[in-house]
């Protein structure tokens, strides 16, 4: 009877002891590979561009706007962090996903503004000698 009982709690202290292992809390930055990670499988893939807007804001004046209207523009992004674009003549490029929506670009930082299956905007801001000039790309699958 007594063995009976001692297997019993050595089952159920196993049984506890794999409950709390399973139970394991991911680190920030496991979290933070997982967000960039699921960024990146949404973004691989041919984008068309079909809106192209330019700002250019100096001082206190109101911003000067260019809408673009792109045609047959596109940018592809593979998934090993190369990608192809015919913006400005055809060419390649390396790209890189970081936390909180920030796509490296060209070497400069760009945010993701919206990302689904079928939408991506990214924003790039740059301020020179007052002049503070914003380019916000919409592109569709």
């Amino acid at each position: 009877m007594k063995t009976n009982k001692s297997w019993t709690t050595v089952i159920l202290l196993t049984i506890a002891l794999v409950c709390v292992a399973g139970c394991k809390k991911s680190s920030p930055a496991d979290e933070e590979s997982k967000a960039i990670q699921e960024i990146k499988q949404k973004i691989i893939g041919r984008w068309n561009l079909v809106d192209f807007i330019e700002e250019t804001k100096k001082g206190d004046e109101p911003p000067k706007i260019i809408d673009n209207d792109p045609k047959n523009v596109y940018f592809e992004f593979f998934a090993n962090d190369k990608g192809k674009t015919n913006a400005e003549g055809e060419e390649e490029f390396v790209y890189e996903i970081k936390a909180n929506n920030i796509l490296i670009l060209w070497g400069y930082p760009t945010s993701i503004i919206e990302l689904t299956g079928n939408k991506l905007t990214f924003r790039n801001t740059a301020t020179a000698d007052g002049t503070t000039y914003t380019q916000t790309y919409y592109l569709t699958r």
